[in-house]
């Protein structure tokens, strides 16, 4: 096999190679797992386009997109946490598996020689930033080449490297091929140039729609709406939702966990103090500032207004080697130790005691949670909660696509329980936790998704029309009191007549919000498009109607154009680009036959079986 020529260091490449086929190994032991725990069967849990995926692959991605995610946040994830890296990661898959099937439609194929090509002169991201390729923290090309002398590379890491190029060139080619229409005329960059350099300075009155048009000047018949109900339909639509009871153990720490962190504070002071341990020593082990932990604490140099209030009175008096008494400031407590002065300047170190729930705290919010949960399982959320004396929030609505939950922030995986129909009316749930707390619901009752009546949406419709016609009653009314074609020193005759002021703004660009004049309005647009002087108007801007005089406009600087042409040609081709794959993926997205049977799977697995078929 060709890849026979192209050799490396084994050690190295082993080092390089480990993160990048983390997924791989995991993926084996999955596999292993799986065939143990359920004899082999490797059920189908959806399908696109008729291919099926199968569950080892679905837990291969999720495992993965799990692991990745504990490790940014160093903890634990919550319910909501992990119900959104799923959801994230169930994105991914369908659309790898959508381009995988576009790739083979289009009849995409790298060869070897592409392949070989591509191992010389385009390394993986992780070779490249691996500091065995590195020189003066520079990608060294000359020592990426010098890897492939050693014969004794193991054949199945290269053949992993091998398996790489073959997925991703595929990939790059097709994204090649979507954006090749990209190009950018010369007069597309003016354009983009124009829109960000020219300026313009106005003067203008403005006056609002329902400062001139009252209620009793419009009327919208039942008909109208009936019309307007009918011919906007697809905005009315009703999404499903839940009613549920909802009851909260918050992680909130108390008065009780600030009191212990000051004291866990004062411990470590004490114990530098009295010699026991070195301010370096305990930042390292305690301190949750985990960047500054690895330095021993060292914060840096800060000058004169560098620092928030409480730490620069803190360390104001303080001598070189001094330790400061626990100083509260976000998240917690610090220890601050002067390393260094020079004039007004200091070099810092500190100790952050975060303010957490303490262990205590946890045993006794997590027994109250017991508690509440045995009593809820028999007599139901909201009982429970009365008899135990615990706030309950009833009647709560749930809405399906929308994560937030009142009272509890992101939840959306209590939704997703509440609106799932094989979860009985009245039944308690397990708790859900998010960054707030934990959470349980009972299901009072449900609404599928549909149309809303019109008498449910009559006075919204209503609203909406009453508007328009304002608008279009105000347009009229400010036009007849205006009068038409007023000359060019009017402005202030125009005010007069519509018993407003006259005011100012600029200088503004074409994309730049304008209070009064909002962004990318009739207004702005008049201020670009109407001749110095004219007075011009009505047009519509932000909540006003607006009469305006262009007093002066600065036209884009045509050498400064020049020289920046090429760089904004290029910004205004990757934004395309960008633009032009992502509609790409939408549309197959939009256009799939997509069968997901994941909630089957869970519901056969809840009920001990291996398998719903």
């Amino acid at each position: 096999m060709f890849m026979r020529a192209i050799r490396a260091n084994t050690k190295w490449i082993m080092i390089v190679m480990a993160v990048a086929f983390a997924a791989w190994l995991a993926f084996e032991g999955l596999q292993q797992r799986d065939q143990a725990n359920v004899t082999g069967v490797n059920p189908v849990v959806a399908t696109v386009n008729g291919h099926q995926i199968r569950n080892l692959r679905w837990n291969q991605a999720l495992t993965v997109a799990l692991d990745e995610a504990r490790i940014r946040a160093a903890r634990p994830l919550t319910d909501e946490e992990r119900r959104q890296v799923e959801q994230a990661a169930w994105d991914g898959l369908i659309q790898d598996i959508l381009v995988e099937q576009e790739i083979e439609r289009l009849g995409i194929e790298v060869s070897e020689a592409e392949i070989r090509q591509a191992f010389r002169t385009s390394p993986p991201p992780d070779l490249v930033r691996h500091p065995a390729f590195q020189t003066d923290g520079e990608f060294d090309y000359a020592k990426y080449q010098a890897f492939f002398a050693d014969p004794t590379v193991d054949e199945q890491l290269l053949l992993q490297i091998e398996s790489y190029y073959r997925q991703t060139l595929p990939r790059t080619r097709l994204a090649r091929q979507l954006s090749g229409g990209t190009a950018i005329s010369d007069g597309e960059v003016w354009q983009a140039y124009r829109d960000r350099n020219e300026t313009a300075t106005v003067s203008y009155v403005a006056v609002r729609p329902t400062d001139i048009v009252p209620d009793s000047a419009i009327a919208v018949s039942e008909d109208e709406a009936r019309r307007w109900y009918r011919e906007h339909r697809d905005e009315f639509a009703r999404p499903a939702t839940a009613t549920v009871n909802l009851v909260t153990f918050a992680t909130t720490p108390s008065a009780a966990d600030t009191a212990w962190a000051r004291e866990r504070a004062d411990s470590l002071r004490s114990l530098v103090v009295e010699g026991e341990a070195t301010f370096a020593e305990l930042a390292e082990e305690a301190s949750a500032d985990s960047l500054s932990a690895a330095d021993g604490g060292r914060i840096g140099w800060f000058g004169p207004g560098d620092l928030i209030e409480p730490v620069a009175e803190a360390v104001r008096d303080l001598g070189e080697g001094d330790i400061s008494a626990p100083v509260a400031a976000p998240p917690g407590f610090r220890l601050l130790r002067v390393d260094e002065r020079a004039g007004d300047s200091l070099s810092l170190s500190h100790i952050v005691v975060p303010v957490v729930l303490s262990e205590r705290g946890e045993d006794d919010l997590f027994s109250r949670m017991d508690e509440f949960e045995g009593l809820a399982l028999r007599i139901g959320v909201a009982a429970a909660a009365d008899t135990l004396g615990l706030p309950v929030r009833r009647g709560v609505v749930l809405t399906e696509g929308f994560d937030f939950v009142p009272g509890a922030g992101s939840l959306g995986v209590a939704v997703d329980w509440a609106l799932d129909e094989n979860n009985l009316l009245e039944e308690a749930s397990e708790y859900f936790e998010n960054g707030s707390g934990f959470h349980m619901v009972e299901v009072l009752s449900r609404t599928e998704a549909g149309i809303f009546p019109f008498e449910e949406v009559r006075s919204r419709i209503e609203t909406t029309l009453r508007d328009r016609k304002r608008w279009e009653r105000a347009k009229e009314v400010v036009a007849e009191r205006a009068g038409g074609g007023v000359e060019a020193d009017s402005l202030e005759a125009v005010a007069q007549a519509l018993g407003s002021g006259v005011r100012q703004a600029g200088p503004f660009t074409r994309g730049q919000f304008v209070p009064e004049l909002g962004q990318g309005t009739e207004a702005v647009g008049a201020a670009f498009g109407g001749r110095p002087g004219d007075v011009v108007g009505p047009f519509e801007a932000e909540d006003a109607l607006v009469v305006l005089r262009v007093d002066r406009r600065t036209s884009p600087d045509e050498e400064a154009f020049l020289v920046a042409r090429e760089q904004i040609r290029g910004q205004l081709e990757v934004q395309r680009a960008q633009a032009a794959v992502t509609r790409w993926i939408e549309g197959l997205r939009r256009n799939a036959e997509i069968v997901d049977q994941r909630s089957l799977l869970a519901a056969a697995a809840a009920a001990g079986s291996n398998s719903p078929f």
